[in-house]
């Protein structure tokens, strides 16, 4: 019964969809190539190897180059949760690396501006992670809806899937916990001064929950260290600085994510400074700004992500102010040229 009540939630009452079970509803669109063997381990060491796979190549490259592949490993692995299993923890194993490669392949088409599939994608991992109970899985497709929906302006739905994220926080491990108090504070500073103080007390929450971090936390949250903490609290108060808030606890956070942001993510790095460029744009001082968003275009490089490239088309609104400075002039040259090539 709790499982249905959630999959109405999610299918139903939150964002208007049809009243549909993720789960059953992807595995149908998926076409069928036969009569599956019994699935055992090979199986599904091979989905979670793609899925790191797939997760790789999204922080190296961004999300435009792998959509399609992911999508179609994801379809066709869909195909699996027909088969027979060999027994009951295979099953639940099964649905837990399914729910994480549709997990990955939504961020992959989010990033890749692609949001209907990443939509469906976020709605399948979210299904598979209710179907056997895996409570940080499903925190996560469902925070991964959040942003989705962040980035869309649909700020009510934004708040709901956050806050749909923290139910049963006890279920899940501190880290995990962490990263969807940042998810619930960015969905809470999209709507400004007016949840200013809620935005600031679930980034306090964040923190300390990611100092509690245990040695059981689940494989895909390892990679969250301080610079991703850092990143997401100054995300999520982005929203509150261009709009009146306090920019310098955002500056704050978004220098010290940048400074120690690892190579081998190159997309998160180039948003980190995209986003900050556009803070000291709008808020500080142009001149930092263009050295920042010179950064920002240098460490795009080969990546490819919509994600980025709407975060220098901020940027570039915002230097239409300061369009007297030859530098802003020239940087707004520069992001031109990556809009038209990008």
């Amino acid at each position: 019964m709790e499982r249905k009540t959630f999959l109405r939630a999610l299918a139903g009452s939150i964002a208007g969809f049809t009243l549909v079970d993720p789960v059953a509803e992807f595995v149908a669109s998926a076409s069928p190539t036969g009569t599956y063997r019994r699935i055992g381990r090979a199986e599904i060491d091979h989905i979670n190897h793609m899925a790191r796979m797939f997760a790789g190549q999204d922080h190296l490259f961004g999300g435009e180059l792998s959509a399609d592949a992911a999508i179609a490993q994801l379809t066709s692995s869909a195909q699996l949760l027909n088969g027979q299993f060999s027994s009951e923890t295979t099953r639940r194993e099964l649905f837990a690396a399914m729910g994480d490669l549709a997990d990955i392949a939504a961020g992959v088409c989010f990033d890749a501006g692609l949001h209907q599939k990443a939509e469906s994608c976020f709605r399948f991992a979210a299904g598979c992670a209710t179907e056997v109970g895996d409570w940080s899985l499903r925190a996560k497709a469902l925070s991964g809806m959040a942003n989705l929906a962040v980035h869309q302006e649909r700020f009510d739905d934004a708040l709901s899937y956050a806050e749909m994220a923290l139910v049963r926080t006890d279920r899940l491990t501190p880290l995990v916990r962490s990263v969807m108090h940042t998810r619930h504070a960015r969905a809470l500073g999209s709507f400004g001064v007016e949840r200013e103080m809620d935005c600031i007390t679930a980034i306090r929450r964040a923190e300390d929950c990611f100092v509690g971090r245990s040695d059981n936390e689940p494989e895909w949250i390892t990679y969250y260290d301080s610079s991703r903490l850092a990143r997401d609290c100054g995300r999520a108060l982005l929203g509150l600085a261009l709009n009146g808030g306090d920019y310098r606890e955002a500056q704050n956070q978004l220098c010290a994510s940048i400074a120690s942001f690892p190579a081998s993510h190159s997309r998160g790095k180039a948003l980190a400074l995209a986003n900050l460029a556009t803070l000291i744009m709008s808020r500080a001082d142009p001149v930092y700004a263009v050295d920042l968003g010179n950064d920002a275009i240098t460490s795009v490089g080969q990546v490819r992500s919509d994600r980025v490239f709407n975060a220098l088309r901020q940027l570039r609104v915002a230097g239409k102010r300061h369009l007297s400075n030859p530098a802003v002039r020239d940087l707004n040259r520069r992001i031109g040229e990556i809009m038209r090539t990008g």
